[in-house]
């Protein structure tokens, strides 16, 4: 009876869970299905509107290839896109200024005195993009009230309209979301820059959220050159890449267009993207927004006093008490702090450049100063185990910089802000882990 009853309990839990399985099946296969209706919807939008911009923009004298087509993507939203083959040096785009959103000289100057002026420098922010992202946060409340027949049509709306806005710039995050950056000196910057957005919005009397809207668009997609700041329609949909596939060509005097030219050949589907810069990842989120998985330009910056307190961690204990003083006074005289009042203040530790990784000198001597035992003791690289004591140093003293190394960074994440966070830091980490493993394997050499 027993068995029969257990027999009967598992034949029951079998067919439970295969009614469960079959239930969450069902559900998942319906989520998979909105999702694709809903990209499928959003593409058709997309196409609507980007005939009507191209259209908008011919009219007044811009010219766009044939060739260039927009697309979306799940993981990358928007991008163009080559619609047949392209040769290399082929014109795609040629936008006259005239067609460029930009500002009118002087028409929020009343709004800059010394405090916001203040503000915006210790955010990063410069006036020029400031002013640009007023002009636009007003043209977009505009496009939305003419989308709604509440006022009348906006100049801009074909271009308007195209400006998509998912709030995903620092600018935007919680604390807890930048403490996960695990980079102090990055966390002080953007805490000033949402400072400095949130004055600039009560001083203009706009709606915060508005501003901080309009200035992520300005600052992943604004053009600035000589001539001026801008913001470039149909161009600003090219994504980046340090191995962009076109070239942008400035406007200058006499030749007041922007152009797009391809770099090399492409067939058709294959993205169009250009170089917006060749800056590490703490700079690309401040600028721009995002971080790149792989960035050839990568570099770890730290505070001088959170590398002093990390001399201070793998100081030799057996050095004289007159020695460990002058060690410290050192230390500061080496790694003192900025003169000037600021956010983010901070030295380069080890990079990436062009055919492989760059320590900092200073740092490296500053770690054979520390594990020095005193003047008079027999240096420590001609000592038996030296070298390991020195790389033991250096490692330690690099890692106290993070609280958790690479090996201990593994939880998952569900949030947009939580995957770019770890992308950064744990770009950092493997960058630090590269560059020790490289620094050993000459030290035993």
């Amino acid at each position: 009876g027993v068995l029969l009853g257990l027999q009967w309990m598992s034949n029951w839990a079998q067919r439970k869970w295969a009614k469960f399985s079959k239930k969450e099946t069902k559900l998942a296969r319906r989520a998979a299905a909105e999702a694709q209706a809903a990209l499928e919807a959003a593409e058709e939008r997309d196409q609507e509107n980007f005939l009507e911009l191209a259209s908008w923009l011919q009219a007044r004298g811009a010219y766009i290839n044939e060739a260039v087509g927009l697309a979306r993507s799940p993981s990358a939203g928007r991008f163009l896109r080559a619609k047949r083959e392209v040769r290399n040096g082929e014109l795609l785009l040629e936008i006259p200024t005239a067609c460029c959103f930009s500002v009118t000289p002087g028409a929020y100057e009343k709004l800059f005195d010394a405090k916001l002026c203040a503000a915006l420098e210790a955010g990063g922010i410069r006036k020029e993009m400031a002013e640009l992202a007023l002009a636009l946060a007003v043209e977009r409340r505009q496009g939305e009230a003419t989308a709604d027949c509440l006022t009348e049509e906006s100049a801009w709306l074909p271009y308007v309209q195209m400006l998509e806005c998912t709030p995903s710039f620092p600018h935007f995050y919680k604390d807890s979301d930048l403490d996960l950056l695990e980079n102090p000196p990055l966390k002080e910057s953007l805490e000033a820059r949402t400072r400095a957005l949130q004055l600039l919005a009560a001083k203009s009397r706009m709606n915060e959220v508005d501003v901080k809207e309009a200035m992520q668009i300005v600052l992943g997609r604004a053009f600035t050159c000589d001539l001026l700041t801008c913001m470039l329609p149909v161009g600003d949909m090219l994504n980046h890449t340090f191995y962009p596939s076109c070239e942008v060509e400035a406007p200058s005097v006499g030749a007041e267009s922007w152009k797009l030219r391809s770099k090399m050949d492409l067939k058709p589907g294959e993205e169009l993207s250009w170089c917006y810069c060749e800056d590490p990842n703490h700079l690309l989120l401040q600028a721009s927004g995002f971080v790149m998985q792989e960035n050839p330009h990568n570099r770890i910056m730290a505070r001088p006093s959170d590398l002093r307190k990390a001399l201070l961690s793998v100081c030799n204990e057996k050095s004289p008490e007159d020695f460990d003083k002058e060690r410290r006074k050192k230390f500061i005289e080496a790694l003192p702090d900025p003169e000037e009042e600021g956010v983010g203040l901070s030295m380069f530790l080890v990079g990436r450049q062009p055919g492989g990784i760059q320590w900092n000198p200073l740092w490296l001597d500053l770690i054979g100063f520390a594990v020095t035992e005193s003047p008079d003791a027999q240096h420590w690289g001609k000592t038996p185990e030296g070298m390991k004591h020195y790389f033991q140093a250096l490692e330690k003293a690099s890692w106290s910089l993070f609280p958790r190394n690479l090996k201990d960074d593994t939880e998952s994440f569900t949030e947009k802000n939580e995957e770019l966070a770890a992308v950064l830091r744990r770009g950092y980490k493997k960058l630090l882990q590269e560059a020790l493993d490289g620094l050993k394997t000459r030290l035993s050499g």
